[in-house]
């Protein structure tokens, strides 16, 4: 798919989220059956994950300065692997539905894939597929 690449930040609204609203994205990999992995991009990080070792460890700061499109400095959610279609992506990018906004530096894209692969909150399965 054009311009979508690991590293690429996207926003989209996500209605599985409560409330439903829009969000930003980045994509960490993809599988051999063209499905995209991606973590969420968060402007605070929720008690839920505070309260657990395991994923308050995975919140990844980025700086507004260096990712202009964000309204404040963020957290890549990499606590939780999230996955979507490519076809339905490429057809969100198509309408106007999905949107690109830029791509994750490469300090903070290797800082990022360095977590994931150490961490125990992902598969063998994970791990090779998407964060290879």
């Amino acid at each position: 798919m054009k311009g979508i690449c690991r590293g690429t930040i996207l926003h989209r609204m996500f209605e599985t989220t409560t409330p439903p609203k829009p969000k930003f994205f980045v994509i960490i990999g993809e599988s051999e059956t063209h499905v995209i992995g991606y973590f969420f991009i968060n402007s605070n990080i929720n008690n839920y994950v505070q309260r657990r070792k395991d994923f308050y460890d995975m919140q990844m700061p980025i700086k507004r300065n260096e990712y202009p499109f964000l309204k404040y400095d963020s957290f890549i959610g990499a606590h939780e692997l999230n996955m979507i279609d490519k076809s339905l992506l490429a057809e969100e990018l198509a309408s106007g539905e999905t949107s690109i906004k830029g791509c994750l530096n490469i300090e903070d894209m290797d800082r990022l894939l360095e977590a994931a692969k150490a961490s125990d909150l992902f598969s063998p399965y994970e791990k090779d597929t998407y964060f290879r």
